[in-house]
């Protein structure tokens, strides 16, 4: 599965290596955090997410919802502090097990998977585990283990959880097969609330989609699957039309359930019954916007641009963002209601255990004109796994830009000022990206295996 993160040992060569040298600074940049002013007020409009995602869930899917904006349905918080930390799955070694992914329920309940890496000994399963927020403290409700992958979770407007496995079907409960010795088969596991194993659904591919690895959810329940290609399946398994499609790192999914393929050289936009209606310009990052157009960030040849496109493909909005000064480790994109597209760019500097970090955030009006930069320094400890893990990034609905690098941070989407940082529960282990948790709480892992809980006082 090429989104995978890879491990130091082959993340390390590229860190010392050649990279793409950028810092943007485009035009109306104004330098520093908070002294621009640019524009807009601090609550951004909504980004409407018409996918079938449960309702009230503060942390639905990776990205908040299928256009994968990274904008958050409820706000968080504004002056954090950690209320708990529970460890329901101690690591001691990180560089056995992949960044975890998490989603958040509408009651608290957080669903964690953490799949083991290449590196991982031989026999070492899978895991997928829930828990919950009882105020002061994390009460883990259930734990489950896998040899097949457990990726790309979702939860359905019914409340219960889906995601895509790799492997040999048997459930999460340990009853599966992994990939390493025989033909891998691509599979969607539907779990209730309480981890009890509702359905398997294993879709019969034709030669455009042989196996997936990517998912989203439409607005009618149905499921979009690919990577390469792209299938459309009901949600018993039937496949109804698929389609070749070259994706990076995710499914985008705009209000009419049409799909942005970004990746593979150009970006393809794709109607709700599987016809392609335009090819447009190419990008390393997407988003769907509150007009269900494609953003699309861009990092190519000593350049770094940011286009938004028409429903022609055309860009109507295409800005480069500034000159050559720094490298760019790795990059996140959000896209707020109103248009304002937040970029974070790192440039990491790598020595024994530790990692110094220079961070520059930059928001760009719909315009093309850029609002603010804030450049940020920071360490982190060291990280296995591959440098885009190591950051996280999204804006709440109240118009705080989250952002995790070392710690989390909310940002002024006004004016990019620092607002709170909120420092990690294991301050030696290093911190994955946070997401929003209920009631405006911030809930994060760590490499080591805690979760855990911050929210104002």
């Amino acid at each position: 599965m090429r989104r995978r993160a890879l491990l130091a040992v082959l993340a390390l060569p590229v860190a010392c290596g050649a990279r793409t040298p950028l810092l943007p600074g485009g035009p109306g940049d104004t330098g520093s955090a908070g002294s621009g002013g640019g524009g807009g007020g601090a609550t951004p409009l909504a980004v409407a997410c018409n996918a079938a995602l449960l309702d009230g869930a503060p942390t639905p899917i990776q990205g908040y919802c299928t256009t994968r904006a990274n904008q958050a349905p409820l706000a968080g918080p504004r002056a954090p502090t950690i209320a708990w930390s529970v460890t329901p799955f101690p690591i001691v070694s990180p560089e056995d097990y992949l960044p975890a992914e998490t989603v958040v329920d509408a009651t608290g309940r957080a669903f964690v998977a953490i799949n083991v890496s290449p590196q991982a000994p031989a026999n070492t399963l899978n895991q997928l585990f829930a828990v919950d927020d009882d105020g002061s403290a994390g009460r883990v409700a259930w734990m489950s283990t896998s040899v097949s992958s457990i990726e790309q979770l979702a939860l359905g407007r019914d409340g219960r959880l889906w995601f895509v496995q790799q492997g040999v079907p048997g459930g999460a409960g340990g009853g599966g097969t992994g990939c390493q010795d025989i033909p891998c088969t691509s599979y969607l596991t539907e779990l209730s609330a309480g981890g009890e194993n509702l359905a398997t659904v294993i879709p019969s591919l034709g030669s455009s989609v042989t196996s997936f690895d990517l998912m989203a959810i439409a607005s009618d329940g149905t499921f979009f699957v690919g990577s390469p290609g792209l299938a459309r399946l009901a949600t018993n398994g039937p496949v109804l039309w698929q389609t070749y499609a070259d994706f990076g790192a995710a499914i985008l999914v705009g209000p009419d359930d049409g799909v942005f393929a970004v990746g593979g050289g150009e970006t393809d936009a794709i109607d709700a019954a599987g016809g392609t209606l335009w090819s447009g310009p190419s990008g390393d990052l997407g988003a769907v916007n509150a007009q269900g157009q494609v953003v699309v960030l861009s990092i190519e040849d000593g350049s770094l641009s940011l286009m938004t496109l028409g429903p022609d493909g055309v860009p109507v909005m295409n800005v480069t963002l500034g000159s050559p000064q720094f490298t760019i480790d790795a990059y996140q994109l959000a896209v707020a209601g109103d248009g304002t597209a937040i970029v974070l760019l790192a440039d990491e500097a790598t020595s024994p255990g530790i990692t110094k970090a220079q961070l520059q955030i930059i928001a760009v009006e719909a315009s093309g004109k850029t609002r603010w930069t804030t450049p940020l320094d920071v360490s982190l400890p060291y990280d296995p796994a591959d440098l885009t893990t190591h950051y996280g990034l999204f804006v709440d609905a109240a118009g705080t830009v989250v952002v995790t690098a070392g710690a989390v941070m909310g940002l002024d989407l006004a004016s990019g000022s620092v607002l709170w940082t909120l420092q990690s529960a294991k301050p030696d282990s290093c911190l994955r990206p946070a997401v929003l948790g209920l009631g405006g709480s911030i809930l994060a892992t760590q490499c080591d295996g805690t979760v855990f809980l911050a929210r104002d006082p």
